[in-house]
C-alpha cells in the first residue's frame, strides 16, 4: 500500500468514526409534528373499518426503524389505535431482531460478530425521542 493509499484509508476511517459519533451525540428529533399524544386514549382498538393485524403492525414498525433515520411519525401512527393487549401481540410478532444499539439500525460494522437479537421494546426505546417513548410507556405499561 502506497503512502497516498494509506492516507486515504486513514481519512476515510476518521471520517466514518466522526459520522458515527455525531449521529450518537445529536438527539433524535421529534418529527411527528409536535403532537403530544398521537397514540390516542387507548380505547380505540382499530382504525374504523379495518381488522387488527399484529403482523402488519410489527412489519410497519420494523420498516420505520430498520435503516438510518427513524420515521417516528410512522411508528406513532402505526400504534395510534393499538391497545395494550394488542401491543403485546405486536411485540410477540416482532420477536427479537438483530439491532445495533450504537448506530440505531441493523448495520454491522464488524461482520464477524453478530448483532444481538433484541425485542421491540428495546428498538422503540432507542429509536424514539424520550417524550415519544414516554408516551408509549404510559399507554403500554407494564409492557414497556
Amino acid at each position: 500500500m502506497t503512502d497516498k493509499e494509506k492516507k486515504i484509508a486513514l481519512y476515510a476511517g476518521v471520517g466514518l468514526v466522526a459520522v458515527l459519533l455525531i449521529s450518537r451525540i445529536l438527539p433524535k428529533t421529534d418529527k411527528s409534528g409536535g403532537i403530544d399524544d398521537p397514540t390516542g386514549n387507548g380505547t380505540n382498538t382499530n382504525i374504523p373499518g379495518t381488522t387488527f393485524n399484529p403482523s402488519s403492525v410489527a412489519e410497519t414498525l420494523y420498516d420505520a426503524m430498520k435503516e438510518m433515520g427513524t420515521d417516528e411519525a410512522k411508528i406513532m401512527n402505526a400504534l395510534q389505535y393499538v391497545n395494550a393487549s394488542q401491543f403485546a401481540q405486536v411485540a410477540a410478532k416482532f420477536g427479537k431482531r438483530s439491532y445495533n444499539k450504537t448506530l440505531g439500525n441493523q448495520i454491522n460494522p464488524w461482520p464477524l460478530t453478530p448483532l444481538p437479537l433484541l425485542p421491540l421494546q428495546v428498538w422503540l426505546e432507542n429509536e424514539l425521542s424520550s417524550s415519544q417513548y414516554n408516551t408509549l410507556r404510559l399507554k403500554y405499561q407494564p409492557l414497556l
